[in-house]
């Protein structure tokens, strides 16, 4: 079994390729439990390639301070999107120690994640 890097939680070594019961391919990861089905020969180069441009854009995010601007409010914008659209209510911040200011971010790039 090889493990690569999950495009969704950026675990490295926690995404498993498996294949269901009609020889299918879809990923499991480890850490964030998401599993997806890959559709498509694209989707499949997207996760062979997403991981290496995810760690280059890290890297640059803790290098300069406008980037890592630019980083961190994409992700918040996209965690306000699926909170105020979603059908169900979203996460309390208290329920995950964070502020209740929309601009938190429930984790933290400047540690590797690592599944295990």
């Amino acid at each position: 079994m090889t493990l690569r890097t999950c495009i969704f939680c950026f675990a490295e070594n926690a995404c498993e390729v498996r294949f269901d019961k009609k020889a299918r391919p879809y990923v499991v990861c480890q850490v964030c439990h998401t599993r997806c089905f890959l559709r498509c020969v694209e989707a499949i180069r997207g996760l062979a390639i997403c991981p290496t441009l995810v760690a280059a854009a890290i890297q640059r995010r803790r290098e300069e301070p406008q980037y890592k601007s630019w980083f961190d409010g994409e992700i918040v914008r996209t965690i306000s999107f699926v909170n105020d659209n979603a059908l169900t209510p979203p996460v309390r911040t208290e329920q995950l120690g964070l502020s209740s200011q929309k601009t938190a971010i429930p984790f933290s790039f400047d540690s590797d994640f690592r599944a295990g």
